[in-house]
């Protein structure tokens, strides 16, 4: 019996699936390595615009400038600072006043770049936002060291030992970017001893 055209075709039809399913899954495992593998990850990239800042303090960023934005996305309506952290040197604590009228908002990101909690003046108890960051291990200690009271703080499981919070001050026009860095330059980033019995 001789093969027609179309059946000659059909032979080849498990090979061309194959060949897109195998293309597909090396797609998609590349994908997801890309920020593990990138060298210039957003820490990376976060590290260099704060240039000789210390960990755990606040640095403000330089203001957006075509051409030469600190962080990819950059919005120039917003003053943007970061504060780099180090949980090996101990727990971090977040904190700044918020009056209700200018928006605020801290996002914090693990090592590779990626969000794992979000806030923003909206959140503030009595006009004032208390963030702690800690470790697994610290967190338990620190809920294990704390008497029957509820925290007054917000406290955040970080995923991974260092990391960067991105603290943003929103400028309604270019006239008011000055005023927003100076509501960024109000907001404390530093080391947390959780109190001692």
């Amino acid at each position: 019996m001789r093969l027609t055209l179309p059946d000659r075709y059909f032979d080849y039809l498990p090979w061309a699936a194959a060949t897109l399913l195998v293309a597909g899954i090396v797609h998609i495992v590349s994908v997801l390595l890309m920020p593990t593998v990138a060298p210039r990850d957003a820490y990376a990239r976060v590290v260099a615009a704060v240039g000789a800042a210390p960990a755990n303090k606040l640095a403000l960023l330089p203001p957006m400038a075509p051409g030469a934005e600190a962080l990819p996305f950059e919005d120039p309506a917003f003053a943007e600072a970061v504060c780099v952290f180090d949980l090996t040197q101990g727990m971090l604590r977040v904190t700044s006043n918020a009056d209700g009228e200018d928006y605020l908002a801290l996002s914090f990101h693990a090592r590779a770049g990626r969000v794992f909690h979000a806030i923003t003046d909206r959140a503030a108890i009595k006009g004032k936002i208390d963030v702690v960051i800690g470790d697994a291990r610290q967190m338990d200690a620190l809920q294990g060291a704390s008497d029957e009271a509820p925290p007054q703080e917000v406290r955040i499981t970080a995923p991974t030992k260092r990391g960067f919070v991105l603290v943003r001050a929103f400028a309604r026009r270019p006239s008011e970017q000055t005023r927003a860095r100076e509501r960024l330059a109000g907001v404390t980033c530093e080391r947390f001893d959780p109190p001692k019995d």
